[in-house]
């Protein structure tokens, strides 16, 4: 009898074990799950480069800036995005980050395959091997807006910019299928002034003036009807003063085991040198 209750307590223990690694491996699901949510949806292209420069990864707003699909992007250099002075100074960056292993940061002309060349700021780390030689590189690209001619005026609002992604996290948010906010991040005070728990269980349209709470509700259930994401949505809304705000949103719609469609996910940043609406 000794031996048996010694089986059922050592079966009892392993099974114990085995619904403590299940739960653990769904939790590590859903965090990589949440967290390549935010890495697709980021408001900067993030792009990973073989040494030959050539892409091997890049997220939805980086294939965007670039001006192609992504299956389209995998393996064409990087280079055939820049042109002239611009391929010279991406290429010294590069370079440069490889022999240090130290980020770097530069601004260059960036053709993308549709549209009008765009001045981009671009922040780049080479990961290093054992030997302390590069293996690849990871790049981080934002739109310098509104670049002027002048020297002067285009290093001035480079400081800027710089100092605002110094000082600037993205408001993270989760809203339910109503679109009230089931989770805020606490940067959320310092885009509207609200502390988080005023927000949680609000709407976010209950933050936008009535016309423009009626025009970005109907974006929100249609991408939640079609189970679709937002990309770089502009919407207006109120701070806790009453001022208003132009903020840029990306979201993405979170699925339930059953495939059903329970709500979005996503994240807030302030434009860039944003200006009151004169809305």
């Amino acid at each position: 009898m000794d031996l048996i209750e010694d089986l059922e307590a050592f079966q009892y223990e392993i099974e114990t074990q085995n619904e403590q690694l299940r739960q653990s491996q769904a939790e590590l699901v859903a965090a990589k799950d949440k967290y390549l949510d935010l890495f697709e949806l980021a408001p900067m292209g993030f792009i990973s480069l073989e040494l030959n420069g050539a892409i091997s990864e890049v997220n939805l707003t980086g294939a965007a800036m670039l001006g192609r699909e992504r299956r389209h992007l995998i393996g064409v250099s990087i280079f055939q995005f820049t042109a002239n002075e611009g391929l010279l100074v991406l290429h010294d960056c590069l370079k440069s980050t490889g022999n240090t292993g130290k980020k770097r940061g530069c601004e260059f002309e960036l053709r993308p395959s549709h549209g009008v060349p765009r001045l981009m700021h671009v922040e780049i780390m080479a990961p290093l091997d054992q030997w302390k030689r590069p293996t690849g590189y990871r790049l981080a690209m934002l739109e310098v807006p509104e670049c002027k001619k002048s020297y002067a005026e285009v290093t001035k609002r480079t400081e800027q910019y710089r100092a605002l992604l110094k000082t600037i996290t993205p408001w993270f948010w989760e809203v339910d299928q109503d679109g009230r906010c089931l989770h805020v991040s606490n940067s959320v005070k310092y885009f509207l002034g609200y502390e988080p728990e005023e927000i949680v269980g609000k709407t976010l349209f209950d933050l936008m003036p009535p016309s423009e709470a009626d025009r970005v509700s109907t974006l929100f259930r249609t991408a939640l009807d079609n189970q679709e994401p937002i990309l770089r949505l502009e919407s207006i809304y109120l701070r806790k003063g009453g001022e208003r705000v132009v903020l840029e949103t990306n979201g993405a719609p979170v699925i339930d085991g059953q495939g059903k469609c329970v709500g979005l996910r996503g994240m807030f940043n302030l434009r860039p040198f944003n200006r009151q609406s004169s809305f």
